[in-house]
């Protein structure tokens, strides 16, 4: 729901690139869940719920050990409540679970994640700013610390072009850790019913591999 805030004119930086996950949290993602969105008092609230792993199983298979069990809950507003035109945040926590086998190997601990992000828009510019982490527990994986930023502007009522950073810190149990660097632009053009757009992405140290 909010893995990825800052603003953009097309797709986001990471797009087209060897890997969309890196740095962009969410315990229990899309596949098997039960979600439940409402709003109160100006602030939306988007919770997500799975039991069991997300992977979907052949006719008759075994679910395996379990992993992946957990929940997602994202808060969002307007300005609105604060006074303050053209601004837009919202926070992100969620804990999934390592599963049965690796709790009997003597892994434990949930995997969980956390973001916020801030977005501000004053005339035709648009600038945001998110921070994630997504902390693997005690359970041998690689933590990831992120800080991403982006800017679109509204060249006029067809034209609109954007720029964004991304930094990853992958946190190696190990090994030395490595920080993955993306940079994109992105423009739009739209007339009446008709979009053209476009961007270019790049990036190195991708999923943390030097």
């Amino acid at each position: 729901t909010i893995d990825d805030k800052t603003p953009t004119a097309a797709e986001e930086i990471w797009d087209g690139l060897d890997t969309t996950t890196s740095g962009r949290v969410g315990a229990v993602g899309s596949s098997g869940v039960f979600n439940y969105i409402n709003s109160f008092g100006g602030v939306t609230a988007n919770v997500a719920i799975r039991r069991g792993s997300g992977t979907s199983n052949s006719d008759g298979a075994s679910s395996g050990d379990g992993a992946g069990s957990g929940y997602d809950v994202a808060l969002t507003t307007d300005g609105s409540m604060l006074g303050i035109d053209g601004l837009a945040l919202g926070a992100g926590y969620g804990e999934s679970s390592v599963g049965t086998t690796a709790v009997a190997a003597g892994t434990t601990g949930d995997k969980t994640d956390l973001t916020g992000f801030v977005n501000y828009s004053i005339g035709p510019v648009t600038a945001g700013y998110q921070q994630s982490t997504e902390d693997a527990g005690d359970n041998a994986g690689v933590s990831q610390y992120s800080d991403r930023w982006g800017v679109a502007v509204n060249i006029n009522e067809n034209l609109s072009v954007s720029y964004g950073e991304a930094e990853t810190e992958f946190a190696n149990v190990s090994a030395a850790h490595v920080t993955e660097d993306v940079e994109g632009i992105a423009i739009a053009y739209t007339m009446g019913s008709m979009k053209i757009a476009g961007n270019q992405n790049e990036g190195s140290n991708m999923a943390g591999v030097a």
